[in-house]
């Protein structure tokens, strides 16, 4: 059998059974084959030992798990975006749609600030479900050499799926900004991650984190220079498998400092919830240890 059956059919097959029970079998059917996941975890915990080596050895295994398990419940949530919120589907509890709601009121265009922490699409898909048109911008998917075919496929699906609820345009990085620029001045949203990362990203900065210093690109704090919007900041908490928690926050000062309070904010999620983070893998090319420059634009 293809060795991307679970993208191909399982989570596929899954999203169609009307209740909450693929998002408990995920875990067990994983995001990838078995031996990767064993890899990973094992690969999970050492990273974890060298973060957090205060933590015991059974956490920094509970935590791999916990994150393969998480992985394994955002393919579900991208095979089946139209359930979540929905009967027979994940519950997602908002608090703070009253920020939302109030620029929508004003017709004032922001940015919906997101990270790659826990199952990143819930807070976008709950918000549309109460009212917000969002617009999304992503990491190329077609002209990413990184993904396999059937990834390409899935990822597809998945972004149409998510713009058919949000009811709003899907852009990537490598296209032209200016509309983005455009629709944001006219009162439109954008969804962006604060923490996406590649080692193409040349316009960077270092934020304090764990101990030492994280890179981050500075796309979004220079969009809302640039445009004057606002910054609001949404976090999604897995509570259960088929229940979760997102909380929206608005975030005060210039681009720049609002951006440094959501990696603050990041940081402490990430010590709390070590597991729901996405971005272990990329460690060694994104962080880097004290002391040394607190603040670099690279250009």
């Amino acid at each position: 059998m293809s060795p991307e059956w679970r993208l191909k059919y399982a989570f596929p097959v899954l999203s169609k059974i009307p209740t909450t029970i693929p998002w408990h079998l995920a875990a067990s059917i994983g995001r990838d084959p078995y031996p990767v996941r064993r890899l990973t975890e094992h690969f999970l915990v050492k990273r974890f030992e060298q973060v957090f080596p205060e933590a015991t050895h059974l956490a920094h295994r509970q935590w791999a798990r916990a994150h393969l398990a998480m992985l394994a419940r955002e393919m579900m949530d991208a095979a089946a975006l139209h359930r979540l919120g929905q009967a027979r589907g994940p519950a997602i509890d908002v608090t703070g749609w009253e920020h939302v709601d109030a620029l929508i009121r004003r017709k004032q265009g922001f940015i919906l600030v997101l990270n790659h922490f826990d199952r990143i699409l819930t807070s976008a898909v709950a918000l549309a479900l109460r009212g917000l048109s969002l617009n999304t911008l992503t990491m190329p998917i077609l002209d990413n050499p990184g993904l396999s075919l059937a990834q390409r496929d899935f990822l597809l699906r998945k972004v149409s799926s998510f713009t058919q609820i949000a009811r709003g345009e899907w852009r990537t990085s490598t296209e032209a900004m200016r509309p983005v620029y455009t629709s944001l001045m006219a009162g439109q949203a954008w969804g962006i991650l604060a923490d996406a990362w590649s080692a193409e990203f040349t316009r960077m900065r270092s934020h304090p984190f764990l101990g030492g210093y994280l890179q981050l690109p500075t796309g979004i704090e220079r969009l809302a220079e640039a445009t004057k919007v606002p910054l609001l900041h949404a976090i999604t908490y897995s509570e259960r498998a088929d229940r979760l928690r997102v909380v929206v926050e608005p975030v005060p000062g210039g681009p720049r400092q609002a951006i440094d309070t959501v990696v603050r904010r990041l940081e402490q999620d990430v010590r709390a919830r070590p597991w729901a983070w996405w971005h272990w893998g990329q460690w060694d090319q994104m962080w880097h240890p004290a002391p040394e420059e607190e603040s670099c634009d690279a250009h």
